[in-house]
């Protein structure tokens, strides 16, 4: 159904990057905030989502690290993706206005965030591909 090497990873989390970069084509952006806008841009220029872009129990606040997978639609109706994405920046910025996202965390709590969305990718890909 998918090809997994269409796909299109964009990700702020360098761990994610360097596991899926040989297999996948990866946009590397720097902020969970450049993950949703990178992941707008491409949906409103024809692509699907493959995974949600608030996947995990965590809110849009309380992680640093996101990574959505996107895949070429062509000419097909993407319009429940488009509401999604925007739905999610939206959220995102209520979020921030509440309680920012903290500019650092400690080394170990930053690597716990990378593995949760890690985690949240390994899940998904073998059912892409």
């Amino acid at each position: 159904m998918w090809e997994i090497e269409k796909a299109i990873l964009i990700t702020n989390n360098d761990r994610v990057q360097e596991k899926y970069k040989d297999m996948m084509n990866v946009l590397y952006v720097e902020s969970y905030e450049e993950v949703l806008v990178k992941t707008r841009d491409m949906v409103y220029d024809r692509h699907v989502l493959l995974t949600h872009p608030q996947a995990s129990s965590l809110k849009p606040n309380q992680t640093p690290y996101r990574s959505v997978v996107i895949y070429p639609k062509g000419n097909d109706d993407n319009m429940k993706d488009i509401l999604l994405i925007e739905k999610c920046l939206e959220t995102y910025y209520q979020w921030q206005k509440i309680a920012p996202t903290p500019e650092k965390y400690e080394d170990r709590a930053e690597e716990d965030f990378k593995t949760i969305d890690l985690s949240v990718i390994d899940n998904i890909i073998p059912r892409i591909s």
